[in-house]
């Protein structure tokens, strides 16, 4: 009998596995299937931008569930110690900004963020 697999990371929660566990050589082995179906509250903009050291990126949702939905992401950052920011825009959005990252932590949040 084969063991259950765990369900696989979403949204910041597969952020924070990845900067928490994951080793370089690790970072470019991501399977589709592990990346699942549901990526979470999905933001209204994401924003990539290079920094010294690697990447920044704002995930930004709007709206009146626009906090709720960022709260909700918010939750999993606490959870896991991710560094991480938490803003009120000046047109009303909330953003959950990153970075440094790498080229790979870049990548595997769009893929949760985006799917």
């Amino acid at each position: 009998m084969q063991a259950a697999r765990p369900a696989p990371a979403r949204g910041a929660s597969a952020l924070c596995q990845l900067k928490s566990g994951a080793r370089a050589s690790d970072r470019w082995d991501v399977e589709r299937s592990q990346l699942g179906e549901y990526a979470g509250p999905v933001p209204d903009a994401v924003t990539i931008w290079p920094l010294e050291g690697g990447y920044g990126l704002d995930a930004t949702f709007q709206g009146a569930s626009g906090y709720d939905r960022a709260a909700e992401h918010e939750r999993l950052l606490q959870q896991s110690g991710t560094k991480y920011s938490f803003r009120q825009e000046l047109a009303g959005g909330w953003t959950l900004r990153f970075g440094p990252l790498s080229a790979a932590e870049v990548s595997r949040a769009l893929q949760q963020f985006v799917v």
